[in-house]
């Protein structure tokens, strides 16, 4: 009788540490799964939550001159796009994700008193060099 506890306290152990190493691979483990599936941009950060630039690619934010796989691939960490606002502005003018996201630079140039077209100051008492 003292092989068959002594073999189950074995399994238990072997079974604690298994799960223990799943656990600590967790994120390796989910960026593998996406391989397998075809899908070669890893589905979640570190941390375990989706990523904003991943977000932000599904949603199609992104274009041949702002590709965001890079970010994605490296794991980026940032907040990634003001995709709500690009998306507001795609939707409200009709017009490609590079376009909305120049109209949304030139808005902030002109919010902050820069001429969008030069990208020199507004303000009359800037000096500037040439």
């Amino acid at each position: 009788m003292d092989f068959v506890f002594w073999g189950f306290v074995l399994l238990t152990l072997v079974g604690v540490w298994y799960i223990v190493g799943l656990f600590i691979r967790r994120t390796r483990i989910r960026a593998r799964l996406a391989q397998l599936r075809g899908n070669t941009l890893p589905i979640f950060n570190d941390t375990g939550s989706i990523s904003a630039f991943i977000r932000d690619y599904r949603a199609g934010l992104t274009s041949r001159y702002f590709d965001l796989s890079s970010n994605i691939s490296s794991g980026d960490s940032r907040p990634g796009l003001d995709s709500e606002e690009v998306q507001r502005i795609m939707d409200e003018q009709h017009v490609s994700f590079d376009k909305a996201r120049l109209i949304r630079q030139q808005q902030l140039m002109s919010k902050n008193q820069i001429d969008p077209k030069t990208g020199m100051p507004l303000d009359p008492k800037a000096v500037t060099f040439n």
